[in-house]
């Protein structure tokens, strides 16, 4: 039996009319711009616009909850997550869609790692794949989506654009991360860059048109069983090259992260091949990708950070697991270049501490951080370093070789399964001892200095 029309969270008595206004005004601050809000409109007339769709309504509050406080996260979360799923399923029934149906499918899918207090409880290579297919029967998609249209874009079109690119941006990270088929075509990826066609685009949404550019090289490049390392990289330089201009803007961090992510994503793939062996060169640069990563998150901390898209947190975390990986298998090679395994082994410990240092305990960091301590403590045993309770304090060494005990969260045995088919989920896999390729015998260990 499907509720009222204008039946909502707010009218059923699950959120308060002042606890709406504070969620709503969180969320347009922080995640407006991806869902297209306006930015000086009210939150009054705000309120107004989104209870025209109960589901919009209801992921709004979902994802900004988890920024209030724990007890007001985990006594309404949940309770959101189950009316969010209802008014999804009853949504799938209705064609064409409304605008407001691919706002909240998006900002389902982006921030599903947590959501509803239970880890990727949305399958969001599935609802942004539909949510897409969606878009291409939708009259608010179709005119500015056709490939020869000399459609003059207007503010309306303007935002199908952008959240059509948003879309597929989510979807394509999403099809790398659990390794399943784009349900996109190379063409209508390129759809992505009419928006550079319109007035006033902005870094935003110049950087997203970017990403899906890079995420479809990495999905086309590094999805099959076998992998050309030289042309993915080749295709990365260009890339690179195309997008140059971002890299010297405002939040560039993360198309640097995206792009080491992409190298890092392509060795792992191409070490998975039953001839591979490693070499000194490969090892190096892997460790130095990882490096990258975790420093740019580290070091660009700022008042948005625990606002980014859950997939950002995703990178971050297959950067520490491999780093502690590549330095548990090869710590004897890596010692014999002269590498700092202190210095290695103390990054992802800080980087631990930065995880749980972001929002309520109820963010993806916080699950995440628990995920790499739980295998820092497995590979690296003999790390030891005072407890670090704040971002930035400052390492110190020890030599008694033991893990010394810090806060952290039980974690089950089978934490590999919470993330299921994820990429590096066998690198979430606590009881998983198979080791990374051989050496290659054939290479100097002196050819592996960075």
């Amino acid at each position: 039996m499907h509720p009222k029309q204008h039946s909502d969270v707010i009218s059923a008595g699950l959120v308060s009319l002042s606890t709406a206004h504070s969620l709503l005004s969180l969320f347009h601050v922080h995640y407006g711009r991806w869902v297209k809000f306006t930015d000086d409109i009210s939150t009054e007339a705000l309120l107004l616009q989104v209870r025209r769709s109960p589901l919009l309504l209801c992921s709004i509050f979902l994802i900004a909850v988890r920024h209030t406080a724990q007890e007001l996260a985990n006594r309404v979360a949940p309770t959101l997550f189950e009316e969010a799923k209802r008014l999804v399923a009853s949504s799938l029934l209705v064609v064409p869609q409304t605008f407001e149906f691919f706002q909240a499918a998006l900002v389902l899918s982006l921030w599903s790692t947590t959501i509803g207090q239970v880890p990727l409880s949305v399958d969001s290579w599935l609802l942004t794949g539909y949510a897409l297919q969606q878009c291409l029967a939708s009259p608010l998609f179709n005119e500015v989506l056709q490939t020869d249209s000399r459609l003059a874009i207007n503010h309306k079109h303007h935002n199908a654009l952008c959240m059509w690119n948003h879309l597929c941006v989510a979807h394509l990270q999403y099809c790398v991360g659990t390794r399943r088929q784009a349900l996109l075509t190379r063409s209508q990826v390129e759809q992505c860059l009419r928006i550079l066609d319109t007035n006033n685009v902005t870094n935003f949404e110049a950087r997203m048109v970017a990403e899906a550019k890079l995420y479809w090289i990495v999905y086309e490049k590094c999805s099959g069983s076998q992998v050309n390392v030289a042309d993915t990289k080749a295709a990365l330089k260009a890339w690179q090259e195309d997008w140059a201009a971002l890299f010297d803007e405002p939040r560039a961090q993360f198309l640097q992260m995206g792009f080491n992510f992409a190298h890092l994503l392509a060795y792992c793939q191409s070490l998975k091949s039953a001839r591979a062996v490693m070499r000194s060169s490969v090892l190096a640069e892997m460790i130095e990708r990882s490096r990258l990563i975790i420093n740019l998150a580290m070091d660009t901390t700022d008042e948005r950070t625990r606002h980014l898209t859950d997939h950002i947190y995703h990178t971050i975390t297959f950067s520490a697991l491999t780093l502690c990986r590549l330095v548990h298998t090869y710590e004897s090679k890596l010692r014999a270049a002269n590498h700092d395994i202190y210095a290695l082994d103390a990054l992802v410990f800080r980087l631990v501490s930065w995880l749980r240092s972001i929002g309520l305990p109820c963010h993806a960091a916080h699950i995440l951080g628990d995920v790499v301590s739980a295998q820092f403590k497995k590979l690296r045993p003999n790390f030891q370093q005072e407890p670090i309770y704040a971002t930035g304090s400052t390492p110190k060494r020890s030599h008694e070789g033991t893990v010394m005990d810090h806060p952290t969260l039980p974690l089950p045995d089978d934490v590999a399964f919470q993330f299921p088919d994820f990429i590096g989920s066998e690198l979430f896999n606590l009881n998983d001892d198979t080791s990374w390729p051989q050496w290659d015998m054939l290479m100097s260990d002196t050819d592996m200095s960075v």
